[in-house]
């Protein structure tokens, strides 16, 4: 007999990004007389998202970015908070970058239909728990070239190290000049104002 494939994992709605802050609309929606689920207002909220991102009016890249930073935040906060691994947020700040660098000029925004609601859909794959989210697999991907990276920002290898001022060397004074008295404030004066001063009376004499 043939072994069945093992069943596909089902996601878990209550596991996925703002699902507190949708737990709590759902908690305070008033009674309609019809049951609503966490999935109803879960499935509404998405659906409104990107229902505005994808049509591109005004105040769509604001809620994309918002959405996109929020979340991320707060969990960044956590794993320092709690010293837990913060690999996933490292990789997701990254791509989060990364769409900086794509967006620059406004020629991907304005050219590429619901640019927004891929943008994301993308994000909110890096966010969502587990070993094989978006995070982690973009990340991977971008691993070569990172590495080649920290061979070019490292200067071939070795770690670059932070000298401070006190290293910075110094120019002793020669023989000659600690023989010679030290000028006082009137011949300094002197100097500025462009007469002669004690060195010019030394030689004179």
């Amino acid at each position: 007999m043939t072994k069945s494939p093992p069943p596909t994992p089902k996601m878990d709605v209550k596991a996925m990004p703002y699902a507190n802050i949708i737990s709590l609309i759902h908690m305070n929606l008033p009674n309609i007389g019809y049951p609503i689920t966490f999935t109803h207002v879960a499935g509404l909220f998405w659906a409104l998202v990107f229902g505005w991102t994808s049509m591109g009016v005004m105040g769509s890249s604001f809620v994309t970015d918002l959405l996109a930073v929020v979340y991320p935040a707060w969990q960044s906060y956590r794993c320092d908070r709690d010293k837990t691994s913060p690999s996933q947020w490292l990789a997701y700040w990254t791509i989060y970058a990364l769409f900086f660098v794509v967006e620059a000029g406004g020629i991907v925004t304005e050219n590429l239909p619901f640019y927004y609601s891929i943008k994301l859909v993308i994000l909110m794959w890096c966010m969502y728990p587990g070993s094989k989210n978006g995070a982690v697999i973009v990340y991977t991907g971008l691993a070569p070239v990172l590495a080649m990276l920290d061979i070019v920002m490292s200067e071939g290898g070795g770690r670059p190290r932070k000298i401070s001022f006190s290293e910075a060397p110094v120019r002793k004074p020669s023989k000659e000049e600690l023989k010679q008295p030290k000028m006082g404030k009137d011949d300094q004066v002197k100097q500025k104002e462009g007469k002669s001063s004690w060195r010019d009376h030394v030689k004179n004499k």
